[in-house]
């Protein structure tokens, strides 16, 4: 950790001493310090952290009123940490919670879904739901287990957002 994130995160506790908790939470600020930490951390060697610890340090003073008041600044805010949290995730290989596990069980489920209604219009003497039914629940099964062997995966390497 260098002097900027240290001096960073010190400045944006003085200015959020005064905000809801409960604030602080639904705009994920913990979530936005740890990608500013990540961002100081590869700014090295990644020329988009470069660029996004320009504009950091530019929406510095801002945050307070982003939490507190809605507006422009909120608005910028929230790109801000859109643009980190995509960035952190295509970049670097840090994901959400349980992003793969979500991702896979649509996925599967959909695929299994629409191989269900090919083999219910072959086999039109069934009920569709005889197909339906399983096929959905295997895919949500499959999808659960082949993203949660993702998602262990990237708990293991510390690479959650």
């Amino acid at each position: 950790m260098s002097e900027w994130y240290a001096e960073f995160e010190n400045d944006l506790f003085l200015q959020l001493k005064d905000a809801k908790p409960r604030d602080l939470r639904f705009f994920r600020v913990e979530e936005y310090l740890r990608n500013v930490r990540r961002v100081d951390a590869f700014s090295s060697s990644c020329r988009e952290c470069q660029s996004f610890r320009h504009e950091i340090e530019k929406h510095r003073d801002t945050v307070a009123r982003a939490v507190n008041e809605p507006g422009r600044e909120r608005r910028a805010f929230d790109r801000l940490q859109s643009g980190l949290s995509e960035h952190m995730k295509k970049e670097h290989g840090f994901y959400p919670p349980f992003y793969h596990t979500y991702l896979h069980a649509a996925g599967w489920s959909a695929a299994l879904l629409a191989l269900a209604v090919l083999l219910w219009w072959l086999f039109r003497a069934a009920d569709i739901f005889v197909f339906l039914a399983p096929a959905f629940a295997i895919g949500v099964v499959t999808g659960q287990i082949v993203g949660g062997k993702k998602d262990r995966r990237v708990r293991d390497e510390n690479k959650l957002l």
